[in-house]
């Protein structure tokens, strides 16, 4: 999969019903950590309103250690220039369940849509 076509990925998904994993339906467009240092303003907002001990955590850091999580900006910064993720606001419920440590719901779905997150904002190395 590491070399299919980001399309490719979503189709195959789609063929088999594979439920997207949550944070693709919130809006998040790459999943490795939810504080990425690659990440750019509208994931910073995101995590600002869906996980403010997190963010916080983070802003923290940066004061502690004197230097920005990004050279030129802190979280706060990238927060305050971008707009938290639509699906996220939309949907608080999915956030919850998004934000617990294990998930329980369906793997599989017979009302399979492309997630808000699909082909969306994935700054950082491949």
């Amino acid at each position: 999969m590491h070399a299919w076509r980001e399309e490719a990925v979503w189709h195959i998904l789609a063929r088999h019903g594979v439920v997207p994993a949550l944070p693709y339906q919130l809006g998040f467009g790459r999943l490795s950590c939810m504080t990425c240092i690659f990440g750019m303003p509208a994931l910073w907002a995101t995590i600002r309103l869906i996980a403010p001990v997190w963010f916080e955590r983070v802003a923290g850091y940066e004061r502690q250690f004197g230097c920005t999580i990004q050279r030129t900006r802190s979280v706060r910064d990238l927060a305050d220039r971008g707009s938290a993720y639509r699906a996220a606001v939309a949907q608080p419920c999915l956030v919850a369940q998004a934000l617990e440590p294990g998930w329980f719901g369906p793997v599989r779905t017979a009302r399979w849509q492309m997630p808000a997150g699909a082909f969306g904002e994935a700054a950082g190395p491949a």
